[in-house]
């Protein structure tokens, strides 16, 4: 059985995690499947946008606590090399051209936190939590779950959450700004689905482009963001993408984006 399922619905490939007896936390193998399921969005060009969900009813768990049980064992080496599964795939969901929406049921824990915020769009259904509990096991969180949360709330906030430990519920993450879409409970992957259906038809380039000057703005300074800003604008007005957006405007009819992927 895979770790995960991977479908295509349209132009949207849902990659479900699929251990739901262990709440999908991330066992061994889990990384290697993911980074793989990520890359083969990345080259398919039928694929406009990616969804990322649970199977059964919770979203994921983070790490394996069994497996972290032997951390302790290995040398700080191979504990730095176990970590690194994990960071390469965050950082395959965050250097991802593609858009990419976490549609969660029941709620995300520790690195499953990690791997929900670093998606561009965030699903979340009714009476669903996040949960960043490391201090009450003796550790502390990964995954870049504190640089995530921290562009979405106060300190104050994200300071509660890793410090108590405590869950913090789905409306109240929708009230901040840190979830895009609050679902009806059980509805959350359908709800991504309709979002996703919002790429269908827009220009891959820009979508690119745009998404890097989002995941930039927060750590850039004034001058770096604008300069960054400056050279996209540059490469999309010598873009075909461009000169479909445009002509389709002044004509007055629909772009037709599709047909430059």
């Amino acid at each position: 059985m895979s770790i995960i399922e991977n479908t295509i619905h349209g132009n949207t490939m849902l990659l479900t995690l699929n251990n739901p007896t262990k709440r999908n936390s991330m066992v061994k193998g889990f990384h290697d499947e993911f980074q793989s399921s990520i890359k083969m969005a990345e080259e398919n060009k039928d694929v406009f946008s990616i969804i990322i969900t649970g199977a059964g009813d919770f979203f994921c768990a983070g790490g394996d606590l069994n497996a972290l049980k032997t951390r302790r064992s290995m040398t700080e080496e191979q504990r730095y090399e176990t970590l690194n599964q994990l960071n390469g795939t965050i950082e395959a969901i965050y250097n991802c051209s593609k858009p990419v929406i976490s549609a969660i049921e029941g709620g995300a824990a520790g690195a499953g936190v990690s791997l929900a915020m670093a998606c561009d769009l965030v699903v979340m259904s009714e009476h669903t939590f996040f949960s960043l509990a490391y201090v009450k096991i003796g550790l502390t969180p990964d995954g870049a779950a504190t640089k995530f949360l921290s562009e979405t709330m106060p300190r104050q906030l994200l300071s509660e959450m890793a410090m108590i430990g405590g869950k913090i519920d789905s409306s109240r993450l929708y009230q901040i700004g840190a979830v895009n879409v609050l679902a009806q409970k059980g509805n959350a992957k359908e709800t991504a689905m309709e979002l996703s259906k919002n790429f269908e038809n827009l220009p891959k380039n820009s979508i690119s482009r745009i998404k890097k000057l989002t995941r930039s703005a927060y750590g850039n300074k004034f001058t770096e963001q604008i300069k960054l800003e400056t050279d996209f604008m540059v490469q999309s007005q010598g873009d075909n993408e461009s000169i479909e957006g445009i002509d389709s405007f002044l004509e007055k009819r629909s772009p037709d984006y599709k047909k430059l992927r």
